[in-house]
């Protein structure tokens, strides 16, 4: 079996947490959502194409930030008596304004393995990465590519006996009971049904995983699956929607 390796670096990002709104809080590592998101977008597709996605990662730390935030009415008849007015160029747009605090992980080092069902994606999503601008978190939050350690490679099984972890990680749950690995428990989204606006909600699937931290040992003797590298892969999916 084959995947695509991806190694990304952040200055400053924030995968946010939803239902966070005035504190905008974030997951320590981006969801299946967001690095599917990412590919999907990348690629250009208009359809769920199905994949598996091993998220891993280090950080330096992590800091609030207080921000300024300007929300534009989409209908200005809905609030006609509204004072405050942004002018875009020759218009004026009725708004909200106000301030939120929001998380932000600093100087983030992503290691992705990402495999679709249609091998051929993974060689197009390589070409991908490497000639467009990646955007993972928030749209402020570019990711600066590894180019020379981002390639298709190849994975194999082996026995895990005093395996350290050199990264955090999101792992499925079965993975971390069969490997007695402790962490916090999280159900992260994967993927939602298509909208047609933002008036519709969005549907999602979700995976349960756990978050591992850097430094600990894998004790039992199970098989996992690495890389030519010998990095860790822990691969979270979802039943394809399509079929």
């Amino acid at each position: 079996m084959e995947a695509l390796k991806i190694k990304l670096y952040q200055n400053m990002a924030n995968y946010r947490k939803e239902m966070s709104y005035g504190y905008v809080q974030t997951y320590p590592l981006p969801t299946p959502s967001m690095v599917k998101g990412m590919a999907h977008y990348l690629l250009g597709l208009d359809k769920f194409e199905n994949l598996k996605i091993s998220i891993q990662g280090n950080f330096k730390s992590i800091s609030t930030n207080m921000q300024k935030i300007i929300k534009f009415d989409r209908d200005e008849k809905a609030r006609p008596d509204n004072p405050y007015k942004v002018t875009i160029g020759s218009s004026k747009r009725t708004a909200l304004h106000g301030v939120m605090f929001v998380d932000q992980i600093v100087d983030i080092e992503l290691l992705l393995h990402i495999s679709f069902q249609d091998q051929a994606l993974n060689h197009k999503l390589l070409n991908a990465v490497k000639e467009k601008t990646v955007i993972l978190g928030r749209n402020e939050d570019i990711a600066f590519v590894d180019f020379k350690n981002t390639k298709i490679i190849s994975l194999k099984e082996k026995e895990a006996y005093n395996y350290k972890l050199k990264h955090n990680i999101f792992m499925p749950k079965q993975f971390a009971k069969d490997t007695r690995l402790l962490g916090t428990h999280y159900r992260l989204p994967f993927y939602y049904e298509p909208v047609s606006d933002f008036s519709d909600k969005r549907i999602f699937k979700f995976v349960d995983a756990v978050y591992a931290a850097k430094g600990n040992l894998i004790e039992e003797e199970e098989v996992i699956t690495v890389d030519e590298d010998d990095d860790i892969v822990a691969f979270m999916e979802i039943d394809n929607p399509n079929e």
